[in-house]
């Protein structure tokens, strides 16, 4: 009876799942970069390329991520129901119907965590992004594997993002998490964190000057889309390569 009971908790709750979220499970995964590279062997690497070790397990708890980054439509609504400021590159204030379902872009850490307020949601975590990031595979430079692949992302490109969900998903279901826009994340930034961050669900040092943003974006070289890349800036940038998608 109690396995019976279990059954059907665990069925009403992907029934639940929203059509454009995916359910992480719970479980562990290896957070941080687990290979060396010829700078780490020589010491030439600068102390500030080192905040994505030691490589260490953190366990998570279930939660939702969006399938896709945020897309101009989406904020749109958004930006119509509660009246916040459109972003700069909106003329007049109008979205540009061309980028209707391009990810948003152009948005500070307020505007992303006020949008996903608004969707009874929240930011993901680093810890969080990272996991889902990783497709259910430890150890691997990219959702996919070892190597870049064009086609299985967009970078390394001077013309700005593509329609989301363009690319193959990943093996929990998610798109762009390499590539396209960078993605903020919940957390504060601490170049050492990884030394001495909680070993189940992390979230980041209390305060901090900059925020965490993850994935990488179109402008970028191939070793700022890896799963394990940390990038930082300061809550209130706004840049046309930088965007965001929303966890419960």
């Amino acid at each position: 009876m109690r396995a019976l009971i279990l059954l059907i908790a665990c069925l009403r709750g992907w029934a639940q799942v929203p059509a454009e979220m995916v359910q992480i499970p719970a479980g562990e995964f290896t957070m941080g970069r687990t290979k060396l590279t010829p700078d780490d062997k020589t010491k030439m690497r600068p102390v500030v390329l080192l905040d994505d070790r030691p490589d260490h397990k953190v366990q998570l708890d279930a939660f939702l991520l969006d399938k896709t980054e945020v897309t101009h439509a989406q904020y749109a609504e958004f930006v119509k129901v509660t009246r916040r400021k459109p972003p700069y590159h909106w003329l007049n204030g109008a979205m540009p119907a061309d980028l209707s379902n391009h990810p948003i872009y152009n948005v500070d850490w307020d505007d992303a965590s006020a949008y996903c307020k608004f969707r009874e949601k929240r930011l993901p975590t680093e810890a969080e992004w990272e996991r889902a990031a990783r497709g259910g595979k430890d150890s691997l430079s990219y959702p996919w594997g070892d190597k870049a692949d064009a086609k299985m992302a967009l970078y390394n490109t001077q013309t700005g993002p593509v329609p989301v969900g363009k690319f193959p998903p990943n093996g929990f279901g998610l798109h762009d998490m390499s590539g396209s826009v960078s993605e903020w994340c919940a957390d504060w930034f601490e170049r050492e964190y990884y030394a001495h961050s909680p070993a189940a669900n992390p979230k980041g040092p209390e305060t901090g000057m900059y925020k965490v943003i993850r994935g990488g974006a179109w402008s970028d070289s191939p070793a700022r889309i890896t799963v394990f890349f940390r990038n930082w800036v300061r809550p209130n940038q706004k840049t046309p390569n930088l965007g965001f998608r929303c966890a419960r």
